[in-house]
């Protein structure tokens, strides 16, 4: 809708209402009134809600009666490519046209209070990647009165080199100050509450290839004050050269597996932030859509958030050239990376999910979720599977029940678990052990969302994976877990002999049966089934799962690429973070609870 402030002069007559006539003085000395912030709107999704007897009220019908409402925009409809999971039950008429609209959240609640059982009017959410769940912080957290003071900062790596583009946040009295490292690896943060003597502590975030590191009570001066970090390849030998296989994915055998199991033949769409298919490893990813540039075939490449090209390398990363520093689990499956972040809704995760139906898309990882929920996107999820697209889902990093859609039962949803000894004892990583939910070297991190909804946990701390730029990240989350999975049932749907041939019909039961058969490879680490489902996935538990055959339309063993030497040692092992967690040496309660709370909320 145009701006209630702005001047209408359509029809040719300037604003004094004279026509073409020349402003008098008193009009041109007038000074220009810039447009007042006003309250922000939201969207809701409208449509018709099919019940058995009752007649489905026509989208023409809906979209109607919202223009007729004031101050109600329709933004677009969302409509269905016909696949009809709702009749395949006897009842209704298939998935409904939607119509999104935008109005005052006060007309949105009534429309939703008032509307007819065979109306649906929910809230056009926005997604959140699985690690950007809770945005609440905690209350000792708050704005300090007094002036601020600058703390100069220059962060280097282990010979001293600048590390620009690292996001670095400082911990006070009040709320923390953060800022961006610029190409000298400098920045100056302005924090509030006391003196220099008043920082708690100092967190930094490289952008690539290096460890993420936390400073406890740092001795700063006024000048400017060096912080090291520790590079990859201090840790991995011959890194990013050299293979090599992910814990969370020795854990799963993958290092065990015949390499002529590469996933050739599936395909698998990632619901994310997009893929940077210019990353080495990364170069065979070449279908996508942009579902937050209405639908472009090509700005799916531009991966802001890092997100999903972090997501794609645990998936589908390939050996290529001088960079091998991460295996994906199916390095030949057709990939379609399906952006919807930054700013996507629930409107466009069910565009994505259509989209994922049509493509027939066998596999869908959704590291994503929401506080609230959508019958609409319910709907949908049901439809993906009768349609056989198995939805493997992130349960969440809220530290709580389990989110939106993870807590569907037409998914497939994945809580996190991590390992001791894999990460150093002054990153983040570290804060995420919780000593009474340790069991031997396994750990549920306090991050991960749990209940009975959880049915397979997957490795989801410390994961290395491929990011924008051609570099690698450490990264945690549930977000992190999911593509794991996703990546074992991509190489189940390639080679298992239940999916080959006439069992490959795409189906509900073909889900199902993948569903069971992950399930049934169960390993448990926690004994808690809440925080870890029937455990991580074995591949090596997975009778039928033999070399690929030479023929047809799998992975051959010469089409296969090759291992390499990979290394498969435990990084800290024999190192000073062997024992990190033996005696760990925690922060300020209060401190440390707002710190995860900010990374739970994407902003660290």
């Amino acid at each position: 809708m145009a701006d209630n402030n702005a001047s209408d002069n359509s029809s040719g007559k300037g604003a004094n209402g004279r026509g073409n006539a020349a402003p008098n003085k008193t009009d041109a000395a007038a000074p220009t009134v810039e447009p007042t912030v006003k309250a922000r709107r939201s969207r809701f999704l409208v449509a018709a809600r099919p019940l058995p007897g009752v007649q489905p009220m026509a989208v023409d019908a809906i979209a109607t009666t919202l223009n007729n409402m004031p101050d109600v925009q329709i933004i677009k409809q969302v409509k269905p490519s016909g696949f009809g999971a709702l009749s395949a039950g006897g009842g209704g008429g298939g998935m409904p046209e939607i119509v999104v609209a935008e109005m005052d959240p006060a007309r949105g609640a009534a429309l939703r209070a008032s509307a007819p059982p065979n109306v649906i009017v929910e809230h056009d959410a926005l997604l959140r990647h699985a690690d950007d769940l809770s945005m609440a912080f905690n209350n000792a957290m708050t704005m300090q009165p007094g002036i601020g003071i600058d703390v100069r900062l220059r962060v280097v790596g282990a010979n001293g080199q600048p590390l620009p583009k690292a996001t670095v946040y400082v911990y006070g009295l009040g709320f923390p100050g953060q800022g961006v490292t610029d190409d000298k690896g400098e920045v100056t943060v302005t924090v509030f509450g006391g003196p220099l003597e008043t920082i708690q502590a100092i967190y930094v975030k490289p952008s690539a290839n290096y460890w993420d590191r936390m400073f406890e009570r740092p001795a700063l001066s006024d000048g400017i004050n060096t912080l090291q970090l520790q590079s990859f390849a201090a840790t991995f030998q011959g890194f990013p050269g050299a293979p090599y296989v992910g814990w969370g994915q020795q854990l799963m055998k993958l290092d065990q597996l015949d390499p002529s199991l590469t996933g050739q033949g599936v395909k698998v769409g990632i619901i994310d932030s997009g893929c940077d298919s210019s990353h080495p490893q990364l170069t065979h990813v070449t279908r996508g859509m942009d579902f937050t540039n209405n639908k472009d075939g090509a700005s799916w490449t531009r991966d802001t958030m890092s997100h999903g090209t972090h997501c794609a390398g645990i998936i589908t990363a390939a050996l290529s050239g001088q960079m091998k520093a991460v295996r994906g689990f199916a390095p030949m499956a057709e990939v379609h990376a399906l952006k919807v972040f930054p700013g996507g809704r629930f409107s466009d995760l069910i565009d994505a999910l259509d989209q994922a139906i049509a493509r027939g898309i066998d596999v869908v990882n959704m590291s994503l979720g929401s506080s609230e929920q959508s019958e609409l996107v319910a709907h949908k999820l049901i439809e993906a599977r009768q349609n056989g697209v198995a939805c493997i889902v992130a349960a969440g990093n809220a530290s709580g029940p389990v989110q939106f859609p993870g807590n569907q039962p037409s998914v497939l949803t994945v809580s996190a678990i991590g390992k001791l000894g894999e990460f150093p004892d002054d990153s983040y990583h570290a804060r995420t052990v919780v000593p009474n939910m340790v069991a031997g070297a396994m750990f549920s991190p306090r991050f991960t969302c749990f209940g009975p909804q959880v049915a397979v946990a997957g490795p989801g701390v410390a994961i290395l994976s491929t990011v924008p730029g051609g570099g690698y990240a450490a990264w945690d989350g549930t977000s992190m877990a999911t593509p794991h999975i996703t990546g074992m049932a991509a190489l189940l749907l390639a080679h298992h002999p239940m999916f080959r041939d006439a069992a490959k019909a795409r189906n509900e039961q073909r889900v199902s049966q993948l569903y069971q058969l992950l399930a049934s490879t169960g390993v448990r680490y926690l004994g808690d089934p809440t925080r870890e489902g029937v455990g991580v996935p074995d591949l090596q538990r997975v009778a039928g799962l033999s070399a690929a055959p030479q023929t047809g339309n799998m992975a051959t063993a010469s089409a296969a690429p090759s291992l390499g030497n990979i290394s498969f040692g435990v990084p800290f092992q024999g190192s000073p973070f062997a024992n990190a967690f033996l005696q760990p040496q925690m922060i300020n309660p209060a401190l440390l609870q707002g710190f995860l709370q900010m990374r739970n909320a994407g902003l660290i």
